[in-house]
Formats: structure tokens, sequence, C-alpha cells
């Protein structure tokens, strides 16, 4: 009877997410339905006050939210689940090496005894009959311990290989949690990890550190003209020409909705400005096509602040250091970079809006 209650619960609080999707107009996605259902059946706290706040604000709720959600409270599930069946496979296998090692250590003190048993017999025995069987039973002892050490030699090989794929598996399954799913860069839990290495790093050895942020200019606009999808294609654009262009220690993130970071480790602010430049006169130069219609998209322009590590300093004030030179970039009027103390874009800047 319990299960049917627990069954008849889970199909209610199920068409209960459904229908509450229905009526924002939003896709019923996988990591949107585990989103609402969490919300119905009231699971997560934190996650239900975010949602409970846009609804009580009559406000939507962009696929961007729901992604920042799904990786947010949804992705280290994910690797706690991992971790513990691989937890549990691990702990399987070594209990089945320490039987394997427990048999063979009882065959190998038997082999020693019947050892030990012949060699005070040999003073003993005279007759040649005798001693052939003897004989014959140390060696059939001696073939047995070999099988035995043969079986044990497979079963650690075995072991090893099934080590090395939970640990192949927890890998991926970190990486997967730790990757933007619209873009495949990094998102806001490895930009987060990132700078907390960097910073580290940079305060032991001296190197120097910076960081980047960029905000694509007027992406509200792109999104209320040409919608979601549109607004999806020019993110992952963005995302492409900053992953072309920073270097292979780089890390290229999604910061947030339309906003990336890049954290630079070994990177003073000149080179870092200079990449940043870079990339904005790349974005600034492409005309994008909307993929559904073939529509003339225009110019796409974005903003950028770069900073470098001050010794000791949080990285929260290195953040915020960035990204009040980000600010600055769009109140000059965007699609430039500003860095630490100056304006070092090239570009002409766009209309504030």
């Amino acid at each position: 009877m319990n299960g049917r209650l627990h069954a008849a619960e889970g199909i209610e609080i199920g068409r209960k997410a459904l229908d509450l999707m229905a009526s924002l107009g939003l896709v019923p996605t996988p990591h949107n339905y585990a989103i609402f259902t969490a919300y119905v059946s009231d699971t997560i706290p934190s996650l239900c006050s975010v949602i409970q706040g846009h609804l009580d604000r009559d406000e939507p709720m962009s696929s961007e939210l729901l992604e920042d959600l799904y990786d947010t409270h949804f992705s280290f599930k994910r690797i706690q689940s991992a971790v513990l069946d691989a937890g549990g496979a691990m702990s399987r296998e070594l209990g089945s090496v320490v039987q394997t090692l427990q048999a063979a250590e009882r065959d190998t003190a038997a082999y020693g005894a019947e050892l030990a048993g012949a060699t005070g017999r040999l003073d003993k025995v005279t007759d040649a009959s005798a001693i052939k069987q003897m004989v014959e039973g140390l060696v059939a002892a001696t073939a047995r311990m070999q099988r035995r050490s043969r079986d044990l030699e497979r079963r650690l090989q075995e072991t090893s290989q099934e080590v090395n794929q939970l640990r192949s598996n927890l890998e991926k399954v970190r990486e997967e949690a730790m990757t933007d799913a619209l873009t495949g860069v990094a998102n806001r839990k490895r930009f987060d990890e990132a700078m907390r290495k960097s910073r580290r790093d940079a305060d032991l050895t001296g190197t120097p550190f910076s960081l980047v942020l960029c905000d694509i200019d007027h992406f509200k606009r792109f999104n209320d003209t040409w919608g979601h999808q549109t607004g999806d294609q020019i993110i992952r654009f963005v995302s492409a020409c900053l992953t072309r262009y920073a270097s292979d220690h780089h890390v290229v993130a999604r910061y947030g909705g339309e906003e990336f970071g890049i954290v630079m480790p070994n990177t003073s602010l000149q080179d870092a400005a200079n990449v940043a430049e870079k990339i904005r006169q790349v974005v600034e130069s492409k005309r994008l096509l909307r993929k559904s219609t073939n529509e003339d998209l225009g110019n796409i322009t974005i903003s950028m602040g770069v900073s470098q590590f001050r010794p000791s300093e949080v990285v929260e004030c290195l953040i915020e250091r960035c990204d009040a030179n980000l600010y600055k970039s769009k109140q000059k009027g965007r699609n430039r970079v500003t860095v630490d103390g100056a304006d070092m874009s090239t570009g002409r800047g766009t209309a504030a809006a």
C-alpha cells in the first residue's frame, strides 16, 4: 500500500511540475523537469526560494537562469552519486582481493608446512619408493602454488583495470559537472575553482595572474527581438572566440548568462589586455546570420574589463575590480576594453542603450 501511495505522490508531483512549466511557457526538458519537480516537492530550499521570488515578482525565467539553477543544485548530486557508486564498487573489489589474498596466505602456509614435513621425513626415509612418493607430493604442491600465484596475479590485474575505469568514470562526471552545457566552456563552479588555484599559485610563486571579464553588448535586445535560440547562438559564438584566442593554460568560463570570464595564470596585465583586445576586434568584425532564417543579425560587440591580481588580494576583490572595469567599458559606450587605470580599446564604442 505504501508503495502505491509513494507512486501516486510522484505522479502528482510530476503533473504539477508539468502544469507549472506549461503555465510559464517553458519547454519540459529533463533539466527543467528536475528543477520544477524539486520546486513542487519543496526538496531544495535554496532553489525553491529563487523560483518563488521570480513567481512572486511575475518575472520570466530565462534559459540562462534555469541552466544556472540546474548547474548549481543538481551537478553536485551527480558527482555525489557517482562517488558513492564508485565507492561501493571499490569496496566490493577490495573485499574480493582481500579474500583472494587470505586464501593465498593459507595456501602458502600449507605449502610451507608440507615442505617442512618433507624435510623432516627425508632424514628417516631410505626406501626409494617412499622418497619418490614424497617428491611427487612436493611437485603437486608446487604446481598448486603456481596455479594460485597465477590466479592471484590475474585477479590483481583485473582489480587494477577496474580501479582505473572507476577513476576515469569519476573524472568524466566531474568534468561534465564543471562544464557549461550550452557552450562547452567551463561553468561558474570551474571558474571559482580556477580563481582560487590561480590566486594560491600567484601568492606562492610571485608570478602574475590576470582576469578578464566580458559581457555581450545589448544582449537583452537580441533576445527580445530574435528569441532565446538566437540568443544562445550568439552566446556560443562569443564563447568560441574567447576559446580560440585564449592560451591553453587559461580557463574560459561562462560566468553568468551572457557574461564570460577568462582566468589567466602566469599572464601579465598587458598580455591579458592584448588578448582581450584581439578578441574584441574579432567579435566586432564578424556578421552573424540567424541559423533558422538566414537573416542578418548585424555586428555583435562585447565590452571587457581586465585586472591583475595584487599580492595577498582576496579573489572577491579581484573580481570586483575587474567587474568595475567592465562597467566602465559599458559606461564609455561599450565595445571596448578597460584595464586597471586605463581604457586600452581602439574600438569606436557603440551608443548606450
